[in-house]
């Protein structure tokens, strides 16, 4: 008897083959794995978990900077203010600048709004203070009830000597010949938008950006005793809302520059303003793209405060730093690696602002960052 007589031959062979792949899978699988795992390409190893440990390494998380621009009645743009978190949204900085500030050539940043709005302001601000800005946002004249409503009213000391008749503990009616804000002041909700657009013609915005300070410090230390997430509407994730309460959960510093107010303009040194808002922001996203060197820096020494000590002037010298933690091993002098031949010229400019270190050339093609920096014991020595 013929078991597979008159059948096609593919009737009966099938099922073997098929039987015969199901018994190679897995020792198909266990030599493919095998081949992994003890390949030379790709081996397993240790990550270094331990902050104080040669090989620790973590990415940098960029400073929060935030724009916001406050618009009058009109339309015109009356306020500027830069703000900056600390680390864990904990307190932060803020700058007011005169729309009148003169940036770039000759124009000042109402102009530049005037010209080409909201947009067009953050792109300016953006190229000429060389940080970008996380969020941007107009407050008009509407906004500011809404989220002041929660703390109002406002007390706010006028004691700068710009205002007249201001002084402690004397309180006087908005009405004035004079200015219309003086001394100290019980600020409802719907005296607020006035409260901050108000300008004096003869005054070039130091009155009024000299009360906005006070607001802003008025509105955040009253904020600073709610614990309800909901005094701020909106999102307090992002934008405006994360800014403002992330100011009131810490410190919030307010960071004055020295300013040269005519009739006309208000002028302030470039550098120092710069300067300023990198204080502000120390670790800041690039202003466009290839505007900032990525940078990794590492501590060739151990226990230095890279964040504290370093990372500032380099910053300031034009690197956007993506990854800090330590060398792979200790006890070495300052480096300079890049990677890119054309950052031959700018790893120059970040050895002068360390004062020492020893420049190389290692080319990689796709490397995460442009610069290595490895700070080393020598760096004392050129203190």
């Amino acid at each position: 008897m013929k078991l597979f007589s008159g059948r096609p031959w593919w009737m009966w062979a099938f099922p073997l083959v098929t039987i015969a792949f199901l018994v190679a899978i897995p020792l198909f699988v266990w030599d493919a794995t095998n081949a992994i795992l003890n390949s030379t390409d790709g081996d397993f190893g240790e990550v270094v978990v331990d902050p104080s440990e040669p090989g620790y390494e973590s990415y940098v998380i960029a400073t929060p900077a935030h724009l916001t621009l406050g618009i009058d009645g009109k339309g015109d743009l009356s306020m500027v203010a830069l703000i900056s978190l600390g680390p864990n949204d904990i307190g932060g900085a803020v700058l007011l600048l005169n729309p009148s500030t003169v940036i770039g050539e000759g124009e000042t940043i109402a102009s530049i709004f005037d010209e080409g709005g909201q947009g067009e302001t953050e792109r300016y601000l953006r190229e000429f203070l060389s940080i970008g800005f996380t969020t941007t946002n107009i407050m008009a004249p509407s906004n500011w009830a809404s989220y002041v409503a929660s703390v109002a009213p406002l007390q706010i000391l006028l004691n700068d000597p710009l205002h007249e008749g201001s002084g402690i503990n004397s309180v006087f009616p908005i009405e004035s010949s004079c200015c219309p804000y003086q001394g100290s002041l019980s600020l409802e909700l719907d005296e607020i938008s006035g409260f901050l657009n108000w300008e004096a013609t003869s005054s070039s915005g130091d009155l009024r950006r000299l009360r906005q300070e006070d607001f802003w410090r008025s509105w955040i230390g009253k904020l600073a005793t709610e614990v309800d997430v909901s005094a701020v509407p909106g999102e307090v994730n992002a934008g405006i809302g994360r800014m403002v309460w992330g100011l009131s959960r810490g410190e919030m510093v307010v960071v004055n520059v020295p300013q040269d107010s005519t009739p006309e303009a208000t002028y302030i040194d470039e550098d120092n303003l710069r300067n300023a808002v990198l204080d502000m922001v120390p670790f800041p996203m690039p202003s466009g793209p290839e505007a900032r060197v990525t940078m990794r820096l590492l501590d060739g020494v151990g226990g230095l405060d890279l964040a504290g000590e370093f990372s500032s002037e380099l910053v300031k010298a034009g690197a956007q730093i993506v990854i800090i933690g330590n060398a792979s091993e200790y006890g070495r002098d300052t480096e300079l690696i890049y990677h890119n031949s054309e950052d031959s010229e700018v790893v120059k400019v970040f050895k002068e602002s360390l004062g020492t270190g020893t420049i190389y050339y290692e080319p990689l093609t796709d490397a995460a960052f442009d610069v290595t920096v490895i700070i080393g014991e020598d760096i004392r020595s050129s203190d």
